[in-house]
């Protein structure tokens, strides 16, 4: 009995979730047969099973029809419509809150968290008038939905956030101990090399718990800011405090 197989032509018939499980079966195991027989299985809808009964030239030939697909870098896609529900991309990513920013960059290097990123990127369009458009606020309702997301549309809008997080590590080098891509925060004190994100914000609330709702709302650059003339400021007094011990 032959097999008739649906092999996607574009990122764009490719679901986030499809990719994720993908992602999954990579991390344990990468014997290429078994890669294969998955790739086979996840993306063209082929029980695993019955993969095994396919020939190994054409089995070949998906395979490289697919992995060619995913060293594709698309280019950034500002709208896009998912079961019947327009989504832009953030209009200003300068204009995101420290909180909107901490999710995303502590979603984004994770494929398993990735809809979780995308939930802060993209968010349901509330008005639009010809290409201007405004969205939603960001909140965490969307992020299962977000599974459902075209993986050119993911790629393309990680490639344009990477490349926008590089920059800002570039203009916060003072924060930033790590230039690469992990994107390590050297922090004001030294449980923050440990705690990330969590020792900076509670940092600017001065340890008060309560102010953290409010802190995070705030805007990214006025926070990062304020962390970069905090951690000079302690840097220097620091260095005054050492300097009468000599």
């Amino acid at each position: 009995m032959k097999i008739k197989l649906t092999v996607p032509t574009s990122l764009n018939e490719i679901r986030l979730s499809q990719y994720q499980k993908y992602f999954k079966a990579q991390e344990q195991n990468q014997d290429d047969n078994h890669l294969a027989c998955k790739m086979i299985e996840i993306f063209c809808g082929i029980p695993n099973k019955e993969s095994f009964r396919i020939k190994l030239r054409d089995i070949t030939k998906v395979t490289n029809i697919l992995s060619n697909m995913f060293e594709q870098k698309p280019s950034l896609i500002n709208r896009f419509t998912m079961n019947g529900i327009e989504y832009g991309f953030i209009p200003n990513l300068d204009d995101m809150t420290l909180g909107e920013y901490v999710d995303l960059d502590t979603y984004i290097s994770d494929w398993s968290e990735m809809h979780k990123a995308m939930a802060v990127l993209y968010r349901p369009i509330s008005a639009s008038y010809e290409h201007k458009y405004t969205i939603d606020e960001y909140t965490a309702e969307n992020q299962e939905v977000m599974k459902d997301m075209p993986l050119d549309v993911v790629l393309g809008s990680m490639f344009f956030f990477l490349s926008f997080r590089s920059r800002l590590i570039e203009s916060y080098d003072v924060l930033f101990a790590d230039t690469g891509e992990t994107n390590t925060i050297s922090g004001i004190a030294n449980f923050n090399s440990k705690y990330g994100w969590l020792g900076q914000i509670y940092f600017l609330c001065q340890y008060d718990i309560r102010r953290i709702e409010d802190i995070t709302k705030l805007n990214m650059h006025q926070c990062l800011t304020m962390l970069t003339f905090m951690k000079e400021k302690n840097d220097l007094e620091v260095k005054q405090i050492k300097s009468k011990y000599k």
